[in-house]
């Protein structure tokens, strides 16, 4: 199972208490030695955690003032300028998920080397389509979740019009900080093929997605097969001067 850091147990929690109420909006949260005390953890790591919920915009930090609780949810979206992780957002919001089947699973040599994780870990997969009604899907995605979101796979079938990096934010606080995408061709497999009504080993788009937090850390990865003619990426390169 990957390893979750402290830091990010500790931000999951404060965030939980917020969104319960627990520490309204407006109000202070403990200060940094109460919850080092709380936590028994470093004041470094406590930090880390506090400055997680502020770049989801949960809490303020002034000096003099301790830490207030502005909102109690996260900021939903990406800050980035880059139009590719806005135009994921949009595409989420625009073609709900079908989930075809969720499950935990143990990553072998081949499939961690693909996604860049260490063999033998585990992860809750979950595999989709997404496309609009009376159209053959747009996509397959096979999703590879943390395991410790688990309780994730409720909030994916309650919320099919969002991405889950927005909903492990929104209801774990830990906060996406990058996305890296590489898009290479590619056939797509027999059976994906069957489900996106195209024939096996028929050309198309094979989109691979690391989602890290602000440590760099793992915490979702996904592969996406697409017909060529169903996907379209587009960028705008700009020359210095």
């Amino acid at each position: 199972m990957p390893s979750i850091s402290l830091y990010s147990q500790i931000a999951e929690e404060l965030a939980r208490r917020i969104a319960n109420g627990d520490y309204p909006v407006g109000s202070a949260l403990p200060t940094e030695h109460e919850l080092v005390d709380a936590f028994s953890a470093s004041r470094h790591t406590v930090r880390s955690a506090l400055r997680q919920l502020q770049d989801l915009g949960l809490i303020s930090r002034r000096r003099g003032s301790g830490t207030v609780v502005e909102a109690q949810r996260p900021r939903s979206g990406y800050s980035q300028s880059l139009s590719s992780l806005e135009d994921l957002v949009q595409l989420a919001a625009r073609t709900p998920r079908s989930v075809q089947k969720m499950q935990e699973v143990v990553l072998d040599i081949d499939q961690a080397a693909e996604l860049g994780c260490p063999p033998g870990t585990r992860w809750l997969r979950i595999s989709s389509t997404r496309g609009e009604a009376g159209k053959p899907p747009a996509g397959w995605t096979d999703l590879y979740v943390d395991a410790h979101y688990s309780k994730v796979k409720k909030l994916v079938q309650a919320h099919p019009d969002r991405l889950v990096s927005d909903l492990i934010e929104s209801h774990f606080g830990r906060r996406i900080a990058t996305v890296e995408q590489t898009i290479s061709a590619a056939p797509v497999p027999a059976e994906i093929a069957r489900v996106l009504e195209v024939p096996a080993e028929s050309p198309g788009l094979f989109i691979l997605r690391h989602y890290r937090d602000q440590a760099g850390v793992l915490v979702l990865a996904s592969t996406s097969y697409h017909p060529a003619d169903r996907y379209r990426f587009s960028m705008t390169l700009i020359r210095e001067r």
